[in-house]
């Protein structure tokens, strides 16, 4: 297979999405808009960002490129049909299987882009194929999870799930406590989530890596909330916003969460814990500051290097996943390199646009410039466990190593990684790639074993 690059195919807008959500996060748009507005020759932008996702589930690769109204920088990019089949169509059929049918479309604007969501249905998933508009020309294309989501699964017998809404005032969220067979009070974990609008389980592809932790943390004692998250949920307030920071995005609901589990008569209040999985993670020095009772704090495949030279590396892996690079790759690269560098420059009231930011506000990159997680980390004094997967390609052990050289020499932190686990926590062989995240599997019974051994030894 060539590389996954659905979510990196265009110069601007695809890492982030068009949304206004954060790096590393495809949009999820969901108000309407302008899905009326003309585009050349008449046909309005719904019937054209439909009509190109049918040519390409077609196989009409070289009518997709040049039928339709392409901005001149996604002209450099996409520059013939073997581009759209090699790139885009036969890494997503190969991740999410054969498509099955396109459903409807969710028309929303951001800061003066027009999206088309195109919901699709592919044999192992329902998408959100994003068209991306400027002035009625294609600007970009990203993807999003269906936010209507699947069946859940049951929860094993000795497992009880209540549903629970919680949150800021006009920012509610809904989520799932899980709990084990009894009465309590139990300890409990608040899971937050990795970079993207996720869902309260963090499904990715055909893996459910929250619901796995919530269940088998229930099996020896221990119960969990988790909840889907603010960009998912209030996905249209977030696309209005040209201003909103990591804190908005994953650090007030996880305090938030922590404050409404203090007051549940079934959660043991001194012994509640908060794991953060990727993003999640890295802010947890963080989240630390504003939960200070909390009992301890596990840090899952947490990134410590700055978000827009992680982005980097993880797109410089994809284009050599095959072991060849494209001049389209190349070219690719260099743009993000370029956005990069404009983060990197920001200073408060410079005055660069969202598109040349990975699609994400100033605000977002400002609140994170000078940010060491790491060093931060100094400063907690609770216990700490550290989790990573040796084939994470995502958040390598490089990243791992940076945590013990800060924080190796700390009683308070433990640190545990496991051979053959990605960045899901889940087992694999060969050389890592998302591909792999569509083939179902389970979060590795070692990772959930340690979390309780660690929590119930306390």
């Amino acid at each position: 297979m060539k590389k996954y690059l659905v979510y990196i195919l265009a110069v601007m807008l695809l890492l982030t999405g068009c949304g206004g959500n954060a790096p590393g996060e495809t949009g999820t748009p969901a108000s309407p808009s302008t899905a009326s507005s003309p585009g050349p020759g008449g046909t309005n932008i719904e019937e054209i960002a439909v009509n190109l996702i049918s040519d390409m589930a077609a196989g009409e690769f070289d009518k997709a490129v040049s039928d339709y109204p392409y901005t001149q920088e996604m002209k450099n990019v996409i520059t013939d049909g073997k581009f759209l089949k090699d790139q885009i169509w036969t890494p997503l059929i190969s991740v999410y299987g054969e498509f099955t049918e396109i459903t409807g479309t969710v028309a929303s604007e951001y800061q003066g882009y027009d999206i088309i969501s195109v919901k699709t249905s592919f044999e192992n998933a329902r998408i959100y194929i994003n068209v991306v508009f400027n002035n009625g020309l294609i600007a970009g294309l990203n993807l999003a999870p269906d936010p209507e989501g699947g069946t859940p699964a049951k929860a094993p017998e000795s497992v009880t799930e209540k549903e629970i809404t919680f949150g800021k005032l006009g920012w509610e969220l809904p989520g799932t406590l899980t709990k084990p067979a009894g009465n309590g009070p139990f300890p409990v974990v608040i899971l937050v989530h990795g970079s993207g609008p996720n869902d309260r389980d963090e499904t990715a592809g055909a893996n459910k890596p929250f619901r796995d932790i919530a269940y088998g943390l229930a099996q020896r004692g221990i119960a969990t909330l988790r909840y889907d998250k603010r960009t998912m949920v209030h996905a249209q307030k977030f696309s209005g916003s040209a201003d909103f920071t990591v804190y908005e995005e994953t650090v007030e609901d996880a305090v938030l969460a922590y404050e409404l589990l203090r007051g549940d008569s079934s959660i043991d209040k001194d012994n509640i814990y908060i794991l953060g999985h990727s993003l999640g993670g890295m802010m947890i020095p963080r989240i630390a500051k504003l939960t200070p009772g909390a009992a301890g704090y596990i840090i899952m495949a947490g990134a410590v290097t700055p978000l827009e030279d992680l982005m980097i590396k993880q797109i410089s892996y994809l284009n050599e996943l095959d072991g060849t690079v494209t001049d389209q790759e190349e070219q690719i690269l260099e743009s993000y390199k370029a956005m990069r560098d404009n983060v990197k420059a920001l200073t408060p009231g410079t005055d660069i646009p969202p598109e040349q930011l990975f699609g994400t506000p100033a605000s977002y990159w400002l609140d994170l410039k000078d940010y060491n997680p790491a060093n931060e980390a100094r400063a907690i004094d609770r216990p700490l466990l550290f989790l990573q997967g040796e084939r994470d390609y995502q958040v390598t052990m490089e990243e791992f190593e940076l945590w013990k050289e800060a924080l190796g020499n700390r009683s308070n932190a433990t640190f545990k990684s496991y051979d053959g686990l990605n960045h899901l926590m889940i087992y694999g062989s060969g050389t890592p790639g998302p591909q792999e995240y569509n083939t179902p599997g389970k979060v590795d019974e070692r990772v959930i074993e340690d979390i309780a051994s660690w929590i119930l030894e306390r």
